[in-house]
C-alpha cells in the first residue's frame, strides 16, 4: 500500500487545523450574539464547513499505514486516547458547568459544546473495530457504508423512530455519528493520497465542487438544513474545496510565513484551544441586539472574526501556563512526556 505521503507532522494540515479551529471559535462567538437560526449571518453555511473538515482532518491524520489494528495495538492506542478524548473534555465540562446537574447536561447530546471529543472518542472506536474484524480491502467500503448509514439515521423522521431512550441516544451524542461519513472519507483520502492529490489539482473537478456549493446555497430560499438530501454532498464540496486551498497553497502555510506558523502553531494545539475557549466566550453579546434587528453579515463577521481571534491567543495563553506542569500537559492535552 502507497499513500504517497509522508506519516511525519504535515505543515499545511496542521495550518488547515489551526484555520477550522479559528472557525470553531468563530462560530460560538456568533451563537454568542443569538443570531444563529435567523438567517442573518454567514454562520448556518459555515456549519456545512466547519465540523465535517474537522471530522475529516481528524480522520485523515489517524491513518497510518505501517500499524496493523491488532488487539494489542488496539489496546494500547486507546490508553493514550482514553485521558486526552473522554476525562480531560469531562474535568473542563464538570468546570464549566459550576452548579448545574451534572448529570442532566452529561445526557444532553451536545454536552455545552463538549461533546466534539466524545464523538470523535466513538468514532474511533468505530474504525479500531472495523480494521480489527476486516483487515481485507473491503474493509473500506464497510468504512464508507457505516458512515453512511449512521448519516442517514440522523435524518429527524429515522432518528425519532429508533427504539432507544433519548437520554442514551444524548449519553452517547448519537446526534453526532452523522459526521463519522466524513472521518472516513478522510482516513481513505490518506490511505490512497495520490488518487485524491490528483483530485485536488484537477481544475474541473473543483470547479464542480465550487460551483455546486455555491449555486445551491444562493439559490435555495433559506440555509440546507440537516434533513435536506443536499447537505451531505454540499459539505463533501465544502471539504474538497478547503483543502484544495490549503494543499495548493502550501508556500501560504509554511513556517517561514507568519502566516503559516501561527496556523500551525494553533493546529498544534487545537485539544487545549476546545477545552480553553469555551470559558472565555463573551455570552453577554446577546445585549447588543444590533446584528439582530439591523442584520450587516460583512460587519457581524469582522467583528466575530476579531473576538475570536483574541479568545483563540488567551487560550493559547492558558494552555502555555497549564502547560508548565509536565504532568497536566500530559493527562489533559496528551503532551508527550519530555524524556530525561
Amino acid at each position: 500500500m502507497a499513500t504517497g505521503i509522508s506519516t511525519k507532522r504535515i505543515e499545511y494540515v496542521d495550518a488547515l487545523r489551526g484555520f477550522v479551529m479559528l472557525l470553531v471559535v468563530f462560530h460560538h462567538v456568533g451563537d454568542c450574539w443569538g443570531i444563529i437560526g435567523l438567517n442573518v449571518s454567514i454562520h448556518e453555511y459555515l456549519l456545512q464547513v466547519i465540523i465535517p473538515t474537522f471530522f475529516f482532518i481528524s480522520g485523515f491524520v489517524l491513518f497510518n499505514g505501517k500499524v496493523t489494528w491488532n488487539a494489542s495495538y488496539i489496546i494500547g492506542f486507546f490508553r493514550k486516547k482514553i485521558p486526552v478524548l473522554l476525562l480531560a473534555p469531562f474535568l473542563f465540562f464538570v468546570l464549566y458547568i459550576h452548579g448545574e446537574s451534572i448529570i442532566a447536561q452529561f445526557f444532553d447530546h451536545f454536552k455545552q459544546r463538549y461533546w466534539f471529543t466524545f464523538v470523535l472518542f466513538d468514532f474511533l472506536v468505530f474504525y479500531a473495530i472495523i480494521r480489527f474484524c476486516t483487515r481485507k480491502w473491503w474493509s473500506d467500503l464497510v468504512l464508507i457504508a457505516l458512515g453512511v448509514f449512521l448519516y442517514f439515521i440522523n435524518h429527524s423522521i429515522i432518528y425519532n423512530s429508533i427504539p432507544i431512550p433519548e437520554q442514551i441516544k444524548g449519553l452517547l451524542s448519537v446526534k453526532g455519528w452523522n459526521y463519522f461519513v466524513f472521518f472516513a472519507l478522510g482516513t481513505l483520502a490518506r490511505k490512497y493520497f495520490i488518487i485524491f492529490e490528483k483530485w485536488l489539482k484537477n481544475s474541473y473537478i473543483l470547479a464542480a465542487f465550487v460551483l455546486f456549493f455555491f449555486l445551491v446555497n444562493c439559490f435555495s430560499e433559506s440555509v440546507i438544513d440537516d434533513n435536506s438530501a443536499l447537505c451531505l454532498p454540499l459539505s463533501v464540496s465544502a471539504v474538497m474545496i478547503v483543502f484544495a486551498l490549503f494543499h495548493n497553497n502550501q508556500g501560504w502555510f509554511r513556517k517561514e510565513k507568519v502566516l503559516g506558523r501561527s496556523l500551525q502553531f494553533v493546529g498544534r494545539r487545537t485539544l487545549d484551544v476546545y477545552l480553553i475557549h469555551i470559558f472565555l466566550l463573551p455570552y453577554n453579546l446577546e445585549n447588543f441586539t444590533v446584528f439582530k434587528e439591523h442584520p450587516i453579515p460583512v460587519i457581524e463577521a469582522a467583528t466575530s472574526l476579531v473576538i475570536a481571534g483574541i479568545i483563540v491567543v488567551f487560550s493559547l495563553v492558558v494552555s502555555n501556563i497549564i502547560r508548565l506542569s509536565p504532568f497536566l500537559a500530559h493527562w489533559l492535552f496528551g503532551a508527550k512526556p519530555s524524556s530525561k
